[in-house]
């Protein structure tokens, strides 16, 4: 983790380096081991270095090919290094240094706009191109490091945040109704808008150039749904499993300090430590110290001190374990202060004391389970949709679509809502509207900004022969899951840290995507293979547990601090004329009544909280003065 930050003034006016430092002072959290700026007329790029790999420790940025005309400033890590080294040899190619920024700077040499397509790693970078006169820019495959970007009258601006953008003079900061509207529906879809007009992110497997006056945008890379395993037996998709997942964790142990591991006691956090301990200990990789961070929450519910005790034993680990922190409102307002953006989640800001102390080991580089749901899960059909429309002809054909499997357990409480008494029904689907809007999200807002159409789900091309092969596809292209990953980069960044996450390897997302239903699911249990391949690195414990923590406490605890039923009943959002307020309140209510019983799944906490994130935030940016 870096931070990247730039402007290019096409209207001819040099860059004024006092603005582009006040930029960057906004980043500078980003950028503990250096921080530099590059100006050259029209155009600057600036880099705040965080040292995460051995190869980055000489590295100085921005940087420049030996012609002088090409200039980068990068923000990642690159996981085939040796595949392009062979490539530049082959084409008679030297390289001055064993940096990944080097290694950047020769495939743009080599493949020019194609370049992004044959990178492998996380990754967010620029390059002016002095013989071209044009910005080049691009981000990974997944989007797991941010890009973000303004196009004002005559420049354009550029940065690992948010924030630094919003602090040039000329940057004007306007709601951005459209995508309030997303949020509040607790419904993100783009890739691409942010909550302030004309301030973007490039979506994931993007390139991005800028020349005088234009700012063209292309995918450069898609995941192929049509490819498929076929092998005879479990424990041939067993190896092929080891072999992938083995070198995507590899490939984030490479670091200059010591790793540390997230490790909730659930299935996927849990798998990552099985197999960085094994590759350690097998000398696959070099040990620079290992060692792991878990919450705890004595005497609740959700408390995993059992299964994370198991792994500790397992693999005799160097464990730290800590209790979680709650979000206030103290915190809530700090965090919307620095970012000037929508909030952590509550249950993103418990981990804080867990990143705190890592590097107060000083660790910088932590691995975590992201990803292992989204891309091993089963998938699964609109069933309450056909069930309701009474076509029975509509269910058979979406039933010969996935002979395999249909994912039905994931799916039982959606099957539940059509099939129970209406009373029951109610509760599931008194909150939607029959045009997709959630009833607390006021008509003529909704109209105004065309939000049934930005909540429809887009039409996957296909073919897809499983409905869990649609999911991942439709999970890479989802502005929940961007935003999602954007916003634990931020989180780990302004502590110092960088989040790897071996489940989020491209090569691993697309091995996952040719696996069929019978590796996903068998027997009711799912995340087969997984379970299988692991069976060895794993205590039976994990290996074979079926439930997932859940914490609604920690949400109700952040509503509760923010001053509860009074907090919803008095919504400046509703003012505003966005949300319906008194469906609001009843909402909380049911929350609040639910929660009492330990029975029942606690409806509405997502809807409520990107409801309170909006409301704190457009609060804070729009009706407090905050400085730039």
């Amino acid at each position: 983790m870096s931070g990247i930050l730039g402007m290019y003034q096409w209207n001819g006016q040099p860059v004024d380096k006092a603005v582009l430092g006040r930029m960057v002072d906004h980043l500078a959290h980003r950028g503990p081991d250096g921080r530099a700026m590059w100006i050259d007329g029209a155009v600057g790029l600036a880099h705040l270095m965080l040292h995460t790999t051995p190869e980055s420790l000489p590295d100085s940025q921005p940087c420049a090919d030996p012609s002088g005309l090409l200039r980068l400033t990068w923000d990642g890590r690159l996981d085939n290094r040796e595949e392009l080294k062979e490539a530049f040899f082959a084409k008679g190619m030297t390289l001055r240094a064993d940096t990944d920024a080097e290694l950047v700077l020769a495939a743009y040499e080599c493949w020019e706009e194609e370049a992004p397509l044959h990178l492998l790693g996380d990754f967010a970078f620029a390059i002016w191109d002095g013989r071209r006169q044009r910005l080049f820019c691009a981000r990974d495959q997944i989007g797991i490091k941010p890009f973000y970007y303004y196009r004002g009258e005559g420049f354009f601006l550029f940065s690992s945040e948010l924030r630094p953008l919003l602090a040039h003079p000329r940057a004007r900061r306007e709601p951005n109704e459209g995508m309030l509207g997303e949020y509040l529906a607790s419904q993100v879809t783009s890739q691409e808008e942010t909550l302030f007009r004309n301030f973007f992110r490039l979506p994931p497997a993007h390139r991005l150039i800028v020349t005088s006056g234009s700012v063209r945008k292309a995918r450069y890379w898609d995941a192929d749904p049509s490819n498929e395993l076929r092998y005879r037996s479990d424990a041939e998709y067993a190896e092929h499993f080891l072999s992938v997942f083995g070198e995507a964790v590899r490939c984030r142990l490479r670091s200059s300090t010591p790793v540390g591991s997230d490790l909730s006691g659930g299935l996927d956090s849990s798998s990552v430590v099985g197999m960085a301990q094994s590759l350690i200990r097998r000398g696959a990789v070099l040990d620079k110290g290992f060692e792991t961070f878990s919450l705890i929450f004595p005497g609740m519910a959700c408390d995993e001190s059992r299964y994370i005790d198991a792994v500790v034993r397992r693999w005799n680990l160097h464990a730290n374990k800590l209790p979680p922190e709650f979000m206030d409102a103290d915190t809530l307002s700090e965090q919307i202060h620095h970012h000037l953006d929508f909030p952590d989640y509550p249950n993103q800001t418990m981990s804080n004391p867990l990143a705190v102390l890592a590097r107060e080991k000083r660790i910088v580089v932590v691995l975590t389970g992201i990803g292992g749901d989204e891309w091993m899960g089963t998938g699964f059909p609109p069933f309450a949709d056909l069930l309701r429309s009474g076509s029975l002809l509509a269910l058979i054909q979406e039933l010969r679509k996935d002979p395999e499997g249909l994912g039905l357990m994931r799916n039982f409480k959606e099957l539940l809502a059509v099939v129970l008494p209406n009373r029951v029904r109610r509760a599931y689907t008194w909150a939607v509207r029959r045009d997709g809007v959630p009833l607390w999200i006021d008509a003529d807002f909704a109209r105004r900004v065309d939000l049934t159409d930005r909540l429809r789900d887009p039409s996957p091309t296909g073919p897809f022969t499983s409905y869990a092969r649609q999911d991942i596809f439709l999970s890479l292209r989802s502005g929940e899951y961007a935003l999602a990953c954007e916003l634990v980069d931020r989180s780990a960044a302004r502590l110092g840290l960088e989040n790897r996450h071996p489940f989020n390897d491209r090569r691993f997302i697309e091995f996952a995507l040719s696996l069929p239903q019978s590796q996903r699911q068998r027997d009711g249990q799912i995340k087969f293979i997984l379970r299988h391949a692991m069976r060895d690195l794993l205590p039976d414990l994990v290996r074979e547990r079926s439930t997932k923590a859940e914490f609604s406490p920690v949400f109700l605890r952040a509503f509760e601090a923010l001053g509860g039923r009074q907090f919803f009943a008095s919504l400046v959002s509703a003012s505003q004329g966005w949300v319906q307020k008194d469906t609001v309140g009843r909402m909380y209510a049911e929350t609040l009544r639910v929660s009492a019983s330990d029975d029942a799944a606690v409806p509405h906490l997502w809807p409520l909280w990107m409801i309170a994130g909006i409301e704190a935030w457009f609060k804070t940016v729009f009706m407090e003065p905050v400085g730039r």
